[in-house]
Parts: C-alpha cells; structure tokens; sequence
C-alpha cells in the first residue's frame, strides 16, 4: 500500500508527493512545553545566540540542494531557522506556534524520491532510533536531495565540558546502529554524541548501511564563540559586541577543530539509482 493512502500517516502531501499547504496548529501558551518556553525566551534575549545561530543557518542554505522539491525542516523547535529561511516547511513531533505540520523523523509521511532537503538543527541527537530517519530520509530524498545537519560534536575539549555543565546526556560508548534505543521516548531526551559517533567513529559502518547516502561534507566548528556565549540556559561569558573578534579567533583557530570543536555540520546527498 501506498505510504500516502495509510490512514495512519498524517496527509501532508498531495497525489503529486509534494508538500500541500497544511494549517498550522497554533498551541496554548501554557500548552507549549516548558523547555520550549525557555529556549525561546533566551533567543528573544541574547542577541549574541542569534547571532551565532544566524551564520550557523548561513552554513546550512549554502550545503542546500537545488534539485526540484520542498525543504522540509524536522524537529523545528521554536522555529529559528525559518524566520531565517521563510520558504522551508517547518515540522515536529507536536504542534507548536511554529509548526506548519506534525511529522516523526523516524516515520516520515512522504511519497519515495519527493523531498528535496530535510534539515535538522540540534535534531539527530533526540532521535530514539536515527537508523530509522537515516533510512526514511533516503528514501524520500529525491536523487541529487540532501539531509543537512547541525549537531554536538564530542572533541577531547568539548566532551568533558558537555558533560560537567550541560543537562543533555553525552555517551561516546553506545554502537549507534544498534537495535536498542539511543535515547528515551521523551523528545528531549538526547545522546549528544551521536553524531560524532555515526559519522566519525563509525562512519565506515554508516556508508556500508546507507551507500546511496554519500557524506557530501562534514565540518567542525564553534571553538570559542558558543561555549563564552552559554548557549540557551548558560551563562554569557563575553559581550555581545565582541562577536566580530570573536569570529576572527575563530578563523584563526580552525585547524584546531578536531581537538575543541563544539559543534558540526553534516550534509548528505542521495545518489542516483
């Protein structure tokens, strides 16, 4: 049976396997989840956070395909990439302010070859079962489509620090192909290393998996700018006038991502059959 005549998939594509227009359903304040209500809060707040986050998604739109289809955005939070993309389709688990439509990652309502980009922000590391959207995304991916992520990345530097000071668990040891779940149901719940784990300690066993997922690039970045920033529930560390010094120390420091790297972006392009 088609995926799009399952009456269990949510209808968010038509015959054609594009993306339809789907109502948003605005939530309730107090129907938004707490964590949300905080990580929105602190981007209203910190200009120095949305400024690092801004030449974050600039990295992003420049690893985008441009093959025909939709850029279908998963796990979309509190919306801060499409009020930097306008034209992406803005998706998660639950409905929210910034929601355009409720979709899982790992059982994706989409017709086979439809789908342009799929883009994660700080997504892939929540996800119980990545093996799951790794295949669902190659599946709706269209030939020359890309999935584009920014992740944690787990350095000799930013492990124990990850690990000290923020809430998110961060566990180098689990094989992240495994069968067992790499994070509970929860959709905060996190392994942070799992992108250092899929596609860097176990990246040979990922293109054995997924040979048409070919790694288009993978980059380590934000040595020094985010951990003084403090994220969304840190403390600020440097003004917010010093971010222009602050991305000159950057350029400088790059041949130093491999050991203090705190973040990374990874791009996948499907190839043709």
């Amino acid at each position: 049976m088609d995926r799009a005549d399952d009456p269990g998939i949510r209808r968010t594509i038509d015959l054609r396997g594009r993306i339809r227009s789907t109502p948003s359903v605005t939530a309730a304040q107090d129907e938004i989840p707490e964590q949300l209500q905080v990580q929105r809060a602190a981007w209203e707040r910190r200009p120095l956070l949305r400024a690092l986050y801004a030449e974050w998604f600039d990295r992003v739109v420049q690893q985008l395909s441009d093959v025909d289809g939709p850029t279908v955005e998963l796990g979309c939070g509190i919306g801060m990439f499409k009020e930097f993309q306008v034209e992406i389709v803005a998706t998660d688990v639950i409905a929210t302010p910034w929601t355009d439509a409720v979709v899982d990652a790992q059982q994706l309502p989409y017709h086979d070859s439809s789908i342009a980009n799929f883009v994660l922000i700080d997504v892939l590391h929540h996800l119980p079962r990545p093996q799951r959207f790794l295949a669902e995304a190659e599946r709706a991916l269209r030939p020359g489509g890309r999935v584009v992520m920014v992740e944690p990345y787990c350095s000799p530097v930013s492990t124990p620090l990850y690990k000290l000071f923020h809430f998110e668990r961060t566990d180098l040891e689990p094989n992240p192909f495994a069968d067992q779940p790499q994070s509970g149901r929860d959709p905060f719940d996190s392994n942070q290393a799992l992108s250092t784990l899929i596609f860097w300690r176990h990246l040979e066993q990922f293109r054995a998996r997924h040979p048409r997922l070919e790694v288009a690039r993978r980059e380590r970045f934000a040595l020094l700018a985010y951990p003084l920033s403090g994220g969304f529930t840190g403390r600020q560390l440097v003004p917010h006038n010093l971010f222009g010094v602050l991305k000159v120390a950057e350029r400088l420091l790059r041949p130093l991502a491999p050991l203090a790297a705190f973040r990374c972006l990874i791009a996948l392009e499907k190839r043709p059959a």
